[in-house]
Protein backbone atom coordinates (compact mmCIF):
# COMPACT_ATOMS: atom_id res chain seq x y z
CA UNK A 1 0.00 0.00 0.00
CA UNK A 2 2.70 2.25 0.71
CA UNK A 3 3.69 1.65 -2.93
CA UNK A 4 1.18 3.10 -4.32
CA UNK A 5 1.37 6.35 -3.60
CA UNK A 6 5.23 6.39 -4.20
CA UNK A 7 3.99 4.56 -7.78
CA UNK A 8 1.41 7.50 -8.05
CA UNK A 9 3.93 10.22 -7.53
CA UNK A 10 6.24 8.49 -9.72
CA UNK A 11 3.92 8.44 -12.23
CA UNK A 12 3.02 12.00 -12.10
CA UNK A 13 6.44 13.48 -12.29
CA UNK A 14 6.82 11.10 -15.48
CA UNK A 15 3.97 12.71 -16.69
CA UNK A 16 4.98 15.97 -16.00
CA UNK A 17 8.42 15.27 -17.37
CA UNK A 18 6.57 14.28 -20.30
CA UNK A 19 4.58 17.41 -20.99
CA UNK A 20 6.77 19.64 -20.25
CA UNK A 21 8.90 21.27 -23.35
CA UNK A 22 12.53 21.23 -23.46
CA UNK A 23 14.30 24.75 -23.80
CA UNK A 24 14.90 23.61 -27.35
CA UNK A 25 11.00 23.02 -28.05
CA UNK A 26 10.26 26.24 -26.36
CA UNK A 27 12.64 28.08 -28.32
CA UNK A 28 11.13 27.07 -31.52
CA UNK A 29 7.67 27.50 -30.57
CA UNK A 30 8.99 31.30 -29.70
CA UNK A 31 10.58 31.57 -33.01
CA UNK A 32 7.70 30.22 -34.40
CA UNK A 33 5.00 32.13 -33.23
CA UNK A 34 7.04 35.41 -33.60
CA UNK A 35 7.28 34.46 -37.15
CA UNK A 36 3.87 33.77 -37.18
CA UNK A 37 3.21 37.60 -35.56
CA UNK A 38 5.41 39.63 -37.82
CA UNK A 39 3.49 37.43 -40.66
CA UNK A 40 0.18 39.03 -39.31
CA UNK A 41 1.90 42.40 -38.74
CA UNK A 42 2.94 42.93 -42.04
CA UNK A 43 -0.39 41.78 -43.48
CA UNK A 44 -2.55 44.09 -40.95
CA UNK A 45 -0.37 47.28 -42.52
CA UNK A 46 -0.86 45.82 -46.06
CA UNK A 47 -4.31 45.85 -45.58
CA UNK A 48 -4.58 49.12 -43.80
CA UNK A 49 -2.71 51.27 -46.47
CA UNK A 50 -4.44 48.90 -49.17
CA UNK A 51 -7.65 50.32 -47.05
CA UNK A 52 -6.04 53.99 -46.80
CA UNK A 53 -4.70 54.25 -49.97
CA UNK A 54 -8.72 53.26 -51.43
CA UNK A 55 -9.99 55.93 -49.20
CA UNK A 56 -7.69 58.25 -50.41
CA UNK A 57 -8.81 57.65 -54.03
CA UNK A 58 -12.49 57.85 -52.45
CA UNK A 59 -12.05 61.00 -51.67
CA UNK A 60 -9.82 62.12 -54.90
CA UNK A 61 -12.56 61.31 -56.53
CA UNK A 62 -15.04 63.16 -54.34
CA UNK A 63 -13.09 66.09 -54.64
CA UNK A 64 -12.77 65.14 -58.64
CA UNK A 65 -16.85 65.60 -58.54
CA UNK A 66 -17.44 68.44 -56.44
CA UNK A 67 -15.32 70.42 -58.65
CA UNK A 68 -17.22 69.21 -61.29
CA UNK A 69 -20.24 70.22 -59.71
CA UNK A 70 -18.87 73.41 -58.17
CA UNK A 71 -17.93 74.03 -62.02
CA UNK A 72 -21.45 73.13 -63.38
CA UNK A 73 -22.53 75.14 -60.29
CA UNK A 74 -20.77 78.09 -61.12
CA UNK A 75 -21.63 78.14 -64.81
CA UNK A 76 -25.62 77.40 -64.21
CA UNK A 77 -25.04 80.53 -61.76
CA UNK A 78 -23.10 82.47 -64.29
CA UNK A 79 -25.76 81.88 -66.95
CA UNK A 80 -28.47 83.09 -64.68
CA UNK A 81 -26.89 86.64 -63.66
CA UNK A 82 -26.12 86.97 -67.70
CA UNK A 83 -29.74 86.30 -68.17
CA UNK A 84 -30.58 88.63 -65.15
CA UNK A 85 -28.09 91.01 -66.81
CA UNK A 86 -29.85 90.81 -69.76
CA UNK A 87 -33.45 91.46 -68.43
CA UNK A 88 -32.16 94.55 -66.79
CA UNK A 89 -30.78 96.00 -69.27
CA UNK A 90 -33.99 94.97 -71.81
CA UNK A 91 -36.33 96.59 -68.60
CA UNK A 92 -34.37 99.61 -68.42
CA UNK A 93 -34.40 100.31 -71.95
CA UNK A 94 -37.97 99.90 -71.75
CA UNK A 95 -38.59 102.15 -69.40
CA UNK A 96 -35.85 104.56 -70.33
CA UNK A 97 -37.51 104.62 -74.05
CA UNK A 98 -41.41 105.15 -72.04
CA UNK A 99 -39.83 108.26 -70.42
CA UNK A 100 -38.19 110.13 -73.56
CA UNK A 101 -40.88 109.23 -75.08
CA UNK A 102 -43.36 110.69 -71.90
CA UNK A 103 -41.22 113.65 -71.86
CA UNK A 104 -41.43 114.29 -76.42
CA UNK A 105 -45.20 113.66 -75.98
CA UNK A 106 -44.95 116.91 -73.28
CA UNK A 107 -42.83 118.79 -75.28
CA UNK A 108 -45.01 118.63 -78.81
CA UNK A 109 -47.98 119.17 -76.57
CA UNK A 110 -46.30 122.93 -75.79
CA UNK A 111 -45.27 122.77 -79.39
CA UNK A 112 -48.71 123.05 -80.10
CA UNK A 113 -49.26 125.96 -78.39
CA UNK A 114 -47.38 127.59 -81.17
CA UNK A 115 -47.79 128.72 -84.67
CA UNK A 116 -45.93 128.71 -87.78
CA UNK A 117 -42.22 128.87 -87.94
CA UNK A 118 -41.89 128.49 -84.07
CA UNK A 119 -44.12 125.56 -84.07
CA UNK A 120 -41.89 123.92 -86.79
CA UNK A 121 -38.49 125.05 -84.78
CA UNK A 122 -40.14 123.18 -81.39
CA UNK A 123 -41.67 120.76 -83.21
CA UNK A 124 -38.25 119.76 -84.72
CA UNK A 125 -36.17 120.51 -81.05
CA UNK A 126 -38.32 118.05 -79.69
CA UNK A 127 -38.04 115.27 -82.17
CA UNK A 128 -34.11 115.92 -82.05
CA UNK A 129 -34.46 115.72 -78.24
CA UNK A 130 -36.16 112.03 -78.61
CA UNK A 131 -33.93 110.90 -81.38
CA UNK A 132 -30.59 111.70 -79.16
CA UNK A 133 -32.53 109.83 -76.05
CA UNK A 134 -33.50 106.86 -78.26
CA UNK A 135 -29.91 106.39 -79.84
CA UNK A 136 -28.22 107.11 -76.26
CA UNK A 137 -30.94 104.50 -74.70
CA UNK A 138 -30.18 101.76 -76.93
CA UNK A 139 -26.59 102.04 -77.11
CA UNK A 140 -26.76 101.59 -73.50
CA UNK A 141 -28.99 99.03 -73.82
CA UNK A 142 -26.64 97.24 -76.69
CA UNK A 143 -23.71 97.97 -74.48
CA UNK A 144 -25.37 95.98 -71.33
CA UNK A 145 -26.54 92.98 -73.87
CA UNK A 146 -22.88 92.45 -74.52
CA UNK A 147 -21.69 92.88 -71.16
CA UNK A 148 -24.12 90.11 -69.86
CA UNK A 149 -23.28 88.37 -73.49
CA UNK A 150 -19.81 88.01 -72.19
CA UNK A 151 -20.19 87.99 -68.42
CA UNK A 152 -18.10 84.84 -66.79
Amino acid sequence: MIYRPILAAALSVFALSACQETPAETAKDVAQAQQTATEQSQEARQDANDNRADAQVKVADAQQDLAVTDAGAVKKLTQAESDAMMVTAKTKYDVAMTDAQGRYNVEKEKCDALKGVGEDACMSTAKSALAADEAAITATRDAEIVSATYYE
